[in-house]
């Protein structure tokens, strides 16, 4: 069953409406921030008790605000006023409409990469190539498991037919924690900026920041396979042993700036 959060277009879309919905995205993004740190905060708390079943539990709620969260950021972003003109928010809709959350994605940075003009040889198919690859990271794979345990297969997944086991996102499931949700969520927001700032100045600022985003962003990648949840435990009890209570300050060794 694929899911459609945000594609369906059954009207056409004029630029007041592109900034109501734009003005709208924001202000659930916020909404889901919140949500994001209460829910953080929440599993801190279980760690320090030793509570595994309560973490493991709001460890798939917070999966679930992660792809709510990441959809709402695409929205905001193709509806950014003075980015994408309005057949090309259309094309992107009905991308997603076809497809999934992932094809949205894709059309995006097509429609996007049509803007670089002053470069030639390699430099456009280089970027193409990069930000598939993080959307393969940080928006496809989360995705099959937010369907996962956006239908109710917590523990085991299934394949797409229900009709056996699919190992693989069983494993993924299984290995799922805070610390690597943390990641995802920044590495999303470096691609969300790293495409925004292509779409407003192709010529200039993207051109400007595209190097240092994605610098940052394979950091973030090199941490993911380093800082584990066992090491984000002694942090949290480190700083309980210092303050005397649980804030929601970072205990990652890396965070993006955004």
């Amino acid at each position: 069953m694929k899911i459609i959060v945000f594609f369906t277009c059954t009207e056409d879309m004029d630029r007041k409406k592109q900034v109501e919905v734009f003005q709208a995205q924001t202000q659930n993004l916020r909404v889901l921030e919140r949500g994001w740190k209460h829910i953080k905060r929440g599993i801190h708390r279980d760690l320090l008790a030793n509570n595994e079943a309560s973490a493991e539990l709001q460890t798939k709620i917070l999966a679930l605000t992660y792809c709510a969260w990441s959809e709402t950021a695409f929205s905001k972003l193709i509806h950014t006023p003075h980015c994408f003109e309005l057949d090309e928010i259309r094309q992107i809709k009905a991308a997603g409409e076809r497809g999934s959350i992932v094809t949205a994605w894709e059309k995006c940075v097509a429609l996007a990469l049509r803007k670089i003009h002053s470069r030639n040889g390699n430099y456009v198919p280089n970027v193409r190539q990069e930000l598939s690859r993080l959307i393969k990271i940080y928006i496809e794979t989360p995705s099959q498991l937010r369907n996962k345990v956006a239908h109710g297969q917590w523990q085991v997944a299934l394949n797409s037919k229900n009709t056996d086991r699919n190992p693989d996102l069983t494993a993924s499931l299984a290995n799922l924690d805070l610390v690597k949700l943390d990641l995802l969520k920044e590495g999303c927001e470096g691609l969300c900026l790293i495409v925004q700032a292509l779409v407003e100045s192709p010529e200039k600022a993207f051109q400007r920041d595209y190097w240092p985003l994605l610098c940052e962003v394979r950091e973030q990648l090199a941490t993911a396979s380093k800082f584990t949840l066992a090491q984000k435990l002694q942090l949290l009890k480190k700083k309980r042993s210092r303050t005397g209570g649980i804030t929601l300050g970072s205990t990652s060794p890396a965070r993006t700036a955004v």
